[in-house]
């Protein structure tokens, strides 16, 4: 998810030392937050029965989700107009800042685009293959990996696949998926609000369409009691309703 550059930039901007790696000659620079969001998420969402180990496979698989996430935004920004991108993360989500490079609009949306794409293309890279040595069939291993999406896993498998490993490939293909879907709603400043944005003249008009859409969806998300998603959505329309008045 590209978070707003606000929440980013005030924590870059806030002094507190960073990790820092070079990956792809892309600069990357993690806030100590990051690592706080990882763990309350892990907690949140792995439950008691998955122990101290499954939220460090949560977290992990939640860090490199978000991590393939912007590296895909900085990859192919560079492919498309050169600049020297760079990543930071911080809280839940990041920022890819590539202000030399020289992009069209197209090119723009492309690059935006090209976040979740990298995110759903992960799993397909990491956990298919492991599933179809596993299996012995490069197909059966698609269907297996495809049905992790739901959380469904054939009892099979948990006789032959080491649990951890297995728990690891799940929790990938799930956070991979929906954080990619979630990240493609038609809602400002998710990657699906930007590319409408790169498409759209008006930005009034797609502050608009952003604000319909977060509304609608936390009435959707608070009849199913999904309160994690109330708050996001509810953030969002706040945040567009405050764009549109500026605007």
């Amino acid at each position: 998810m590209r978070a707003t550059c606000l929440c980013v930039r005030c924590c870059i901007e806030c002094g507190v030392e960073m990790i820092r790696f070079t990956l792809f000659r892309v600069q990357v620079s993690i806030h100590s937050s990051l690592w706080v969001m990882l763990v309350l998420l892990g907690c949140l969402f792995t439950g008691v029965a998955a122990g101290w180990a499954g939220v460090a496979l949560f977290g992990v698989a939640l860090f490199f989700c978000l991590l393939s996430h912007e590296m895909g935004h900085a990859l192919v920004g560079r492919w498309l107009g050169g600049g020297r991108p760079e990543v930071f993360m911080a809280w839940l989500g990041g920022d890819c800042c590539n202000e030399t490079a020289q992009l069209t609009r197209w090119q723009g949306v492309m690059m935006t685009a090209a976040g979740p794409l990298a995110s759903m293309v992960l799993p397909l890279v990491l956990v298919w293959p492991m599933i179809a040595l596993v299996v012995g069939n490069v197909w059966t291993g698609l269907s297996i990996t495809i049905g992790f999406v739901p959380g469904y896993v054939p009892a099979e498998l948990l006789e032959v696949c080491p649990p951890m490993v297995l728990l690891f490939g799940v929790y990938l293909v799930r956070i991979c998926v929906w954080w990619s879907l979630l990240n493609l709603l038609p809602v400002y400043p998710l990657d699906g609000g930007r590319i409408m944005h790169g498409l759209m003249r008006s930005p009034v008009s797609m502050h608009r369409i952003s604000l319909t859409f977060a509304c609608f969806l936390l009435c959707f998300f608070l009849l199913l009691g999904a309160w994690w998603m109330v708050f996001i959505m509810a953030s969002l329309a706040l945040l567009n309703y405050s764009c549109m008045k500026q605007e």
